[in-house]
Formats: structure tokens, sequence, C-alpha cells
């Protein structure tokens, strides 16, 4: 099974943020490592410009053993998964955001608690420990691994998550992009049809044909740092 790991990264005010990122994933047998850089917007100031150049340099030269994607205009993270999910030929896709720290855990583990899970198309990672339902998580069952455990859930967080290359691509090219933050991330569209009028009317049964387009489910053994990386200079 191949696995990229990919680290999602823009504009930032931090330029230690990403090393933290990208210091914290788990060392694995990748089949290979990207670092994807978002465009600049078209209001940005010349300096802004230079200095985004010079800290994109100063990863690349970091961390030589990353494939560098620098994409030319402002498109944000669905956008970036999706065009990176079109060249990429792996099977699974560890992503990581720019300012999110992961402990140390076994990826060989979780890739198989993912496999394990029925239908589990995306395993992501939460800020806290996700119990009953909050915020982006509405919790439909338990599962339990050999090692780890997993929740069930509508919903996910993009921060940091495994997933199923071809699925994610599938979601990017076919699911609604009828409001900004849906344009732009990824968990948006989920959580965006559970906050419908639609969604308060579906039956149990219609919810989890829903879920199965996304194949949800949360480790609490794997809990992630946000160190809320602000990206405007």
């Amino acid at each position: 099974m191949k696995i990229d790991l990919v680290i999602a990264g823009a504009i930032i005010n931090d330029p230690l943020m990403i090393r933290e990122a990208i210091d914290s994933c788990p060392h694995y047998d990748y089949h290979e490592k990207y670092i994807l850089f978002d465009g600049l917007s078209h209001d940005r100031s010349f300096d802004e410009c230079l200095q985004y150049e010079e800290y994109k340099q100063m990863i690349k030269n970091i961390y030589s053993d990353f494939k560098v994607i620098e994409f030319k205009e402002c498109i944000y993270f669905r956008n970036m998964i999706k065009g990176f999910s079109k060249i990429s030929v792996a099977d699974k896709l560890l992503v990581v955001q720019d300012d999110v720290v992961l402990p140390q855990f076994d990826l060989k583990s979780v890739v198989d608690l993912m496999n394990g899970l029925p239908n589990c198309k995306i395993l992501c990672f939460p800020h806290k420990i996700i119990n009953e339902n909050y915020n982006w998580f509405e919790i439909i069952g338990s599962e339990k691994g050999s090692l780890l455990s997993a929740k069930k859930t509508h919903g996910f967080t993009e921060r940091c998550f495994l997933c199923d290359r071809k699925n994610i691509l599938r979601l990017c090219e076919t699911m609604p992009s009828n409001n900004k933050n849906n344009k732009r991330f990824i968990e948006f569209i989920y959580n965006t049809m559970m906050r419908s009028k639609k969604w308060q009317k579906m039956t149990e049964e219609e919810k989890l044909e829903y879920w199965s387009q996304f194949g949800c489910y949360l480790t609490n053994d794997i809990i992630h740092k946000h160190l809320v990386g602000k990206r405007s200079l």
C-alpha cells in the first residue's frame, strides 16, 4: 500500500510553525513526501510576495527530501488537495496542515485501524477528546481495533487526517461548492449539510447514506495541537 505524506501550506506569520508540523509527522516508509504551497491573492504587496518566496525557499532548503508543489494562484485547501490527488498515485494520503502538531504515533497501526473499519475513507485526528456530539462531530457509533479505537461520525476535521486518495478526489470534484467556505475547505461540505434544514428533515437511513460518501471516523488515541497560524502579514 502506497501512502503519501502531504503538508498543506500557505502564507503564514510564523515560519517556524510548518517546521513544527513537519517534524511532528510519524516516521514511515512513505511512497512520497510533499509540501503544497498555495498561491497568493492578487492584493498582496510586493514585500509580502518577496517574503513568501523567501519563506518557501527556506523550507525547500531545510526539507530537501520533500517534493514541493507551488500553486501560482490562491486556490485554497480544497483545490490544492483536489489538484494533488489527481497527480498522486498513492492509495492513501496523510494530510497535515502547516499549523498542526501531531503527537508521536505508529502510522502502521493507524493504517491497520483504518483498513479494519467498515467503509472507512477518512480517519481524522481531533484537537480534543470527542466522546459526545461537538462542533464538527456527530457521533454515530464506536469501533475497536486491535490497538486503537475509533468513533464513526458525521463530520470530520481536515487539519490532519488519513484518507483514501481516490475518494477525497471524488468529493472535491463532485460535492457542492455553494458557499465561500465550501469552495475553500473540504470539511465545510459536511458541516454545511449538518447545519441545513434538509439535514433536520432527513431520516437516519438517509443520513447514513450521506455518511457513506465520506466514510468519516475519528480516533481519540491521536490528538493534535492546533497552533492557529495567522495568514496575514
